[in-house]
């Protein structure tokens, strides 16, 4: 199935950073090898506040977080008044242990083993069911930013 980002939720402090660090460092600086990873149940909503416990990974056979692969595609106009990039990522089940998982939505992290900070999260409009062989799941994740454009009188 595939499945593209909507609406995520970049993460307070990590967005701030973003825009205190575009005065002085190139934009390809601020990220450095995000990964992403499949959830299956969250502690709360995805929001600007996720933090990594929030989230519960999934485990189905043949699942494992995947590097974002720097560079993103892009510049690209994403929805009106929206610029960003994206990146595809894919998953595809092995032997899947009966009942399978629903897998809820994605998030975005700092390091794929010991990850620290949650870059952004978001839930997908309806869970993605992995219950046989091959089910797989095909993410474009969109790093997304809104302008808000002023026009000097």
């Amino acid at each position: 199935m595939f499945v593209t980002s909507i609406q995520p939720f970049w993460q307070f402090d990590f967005m701030s950073e973003v825009v205190d660090a575009l005065s002085v460092n190139p934009a390809a600086a601020l990220i450095v090898t995000p990964f992403v990873k499949l959830f299956t149940a969250a502690a709360n909503n995805p929001s600007p506040q996720s933090v990594v416990a929030d989230f519960t990974e999934a485990t189905f056979v043949g699942y494992a977080g995947k590097a974002l692969t720097l560079p993103l595609v892009g510049p690209a106009n994403m929805a009106p008044d929206v610029l960003g990039g994206h990146r595809e990522v894919d998953w595809l089940a092995g032997a899947v242990v009966a009942p399978g998982e629903s897998i809820l939505g994605y998030y975005v992290v700092d390091d794929n083993a010991a990850p620290t900070r949650v870059y952004l999260s978001e839930l997908f409009q309806a869970p993605i069911p992995i219950i046989n062989p091959g089910d797989e799941i095909s993410l474009d994740v969109i790093f997304g930013f809104g302008m808000a454009l002023a026009v000097a009188p």
